[in-house]
């Protein structure tokens, strides 16, 4: 544990030696059926927070709770701020003291005294700050594909958490932590900065900054939208004279505004979008779908195509491409050949 102080040795000689040991005839070598021992002998406290100490007494006669007595080794109980119970059935002395203070911190004594023997057990508490970490970035950041994004966080506690106390991770469907280890995500400012760069699709989701001490952990969130095309369908093929529809499928959120706009492009054309192509629907999946159908095709009409999304509340997450390409084909003869080879002719017909 680290910068933990041992109270429990640091106290117990000046315990011992002390005119109140001396007085009280405490004697830590006296055999008899009396026995005081304490379930844990190191405790940490949080400030602001309660804490118990538990103590066995056991003995023949048995105690009672006018046998049990608690004391701190410096200085006196807060009274104001202490409760003392014990109960026969387990048969446990409880000293719990409330809306703990650094100078709660100590060595504490339970000691039982039956026809003049006394037994006793110190428990050593220590009280620390609880970590805390909070938000510096926005909670929720929408950004495009190929962008970047930071999250950063202000951590406390006493001691302050360390950087290698803290810890970033992305949680997957079951909101389980998937530490960072990936190349394009770097920590800085003694990890208290989390960068993303050159964003994809995939980096959506919910993120968390951990700070795990050993006086406790604490845990703050985030929320990353990547605002991009996310799916298209690849292929098409259609026939000469007949219809297709393509589709796309772009990032789409209610808090967004206004929901994206998208267009279709050939490649030869880039700066003309196709007649129609700016439709779009929501999908159950809260994504925007567009739908392009290019009817009567033609042989000329085979080739690549686009789609971009673009944002009118967010200039700067304007564009990202995905590619489609579409084959013309018909099922009249286009043409006929004739082969004459000895003697014979040979003719086929042809068709797309």
């Amino acid at each position: 544990m680290r910068g933990y102080v041992n109270f429990l040795a640091l106290f117990l000689p000046l315990f011992k030696d002390s005119a109140w040991a001396q007085d009280s005839g405490w004697d830590p070598s006296a055999s008899t059926d009396l026995f005081v021992t304490a379930n844990t002998y190191e405790l940490i406290g949080f400030v602001g927070k309660a804490v118990t100490m538990y103590a066995t007494v056991r003995g023949d006669p048995r105690p009672t709770s006018d046998d049990i007595s608690w004391f701190k080794v410096s200085g006196n109980l807060p009274e104001e701020r202490v409760i003392v119970s014990y109960d026969l059935t387990t048969n446990e002395s409880r000293l719990r003291i409330t809306d703990l203070e650094f100078g709660d911190e100590g060595t504490y004594i339970c000691m039982a005294k039956v026809n003049g023997v006394v037994k006793s057990v110190p428990m050593a508490l220590r009280v620390v700050v609880e970590p805390s970490v909070e938000r510096v970035s926005s909670m929720i950041s929408s950004k495009a594909v190929g962008q970047s994004v930071t999250f950063s966080v202000t951590v406390d506690g006493n001691p302050m958490p360390e950087a290698d106390d803290i810890y970033w991770a992305k949680m997957d469907q079951w909101d389980l932590p998937v530490y960072i280890t990936h190349d394009r995500q770097t920590l800085s400012d003694g990890n208290k900065e989390l960068v993303i760069d050159t964003l994809e699709i995939a980096d959506e989701g919910s993120y968390k900054s951990l700070v795990v001490t050993d006086e406790g952990r604490a845990d703050v969130a985030f929320i990353l939208h990547v605002l991009g095309m996310r799916s298209i369908q690849e292929t098409a093929v259609g026939v000469v004279g007949n219809s297709v529809t393509m589709t796309c499928v772009a990032t789409y959120f209610d808090m967004l505004a206004d929901s994206p706009a998208i267009s279709w492009y050939r490649f030869e054309d880039p700066s003309t979008p196709l007649p129609g192509s700016s439709i779009v629907s929501k999908d159950v999946t809260n994504h925007a779908v567009s739908e392009i159908v290019l009817d009567n095709l033609a042989w000329s009409d085979d080739g690549a195509y686009f789609c971009t999304s673009s944002y009118p509340n967010y200039p700067d997450h304007s564009i990202y491409n995905a590619t489609l390409s579409i084959r013309g084909v018909t099922t009249d003869p286009v043409d006929t050949i004739g082969v004459e080879t000895n003697g014979a002719t040979l003719s086929c017909t042809a068709s797309g």
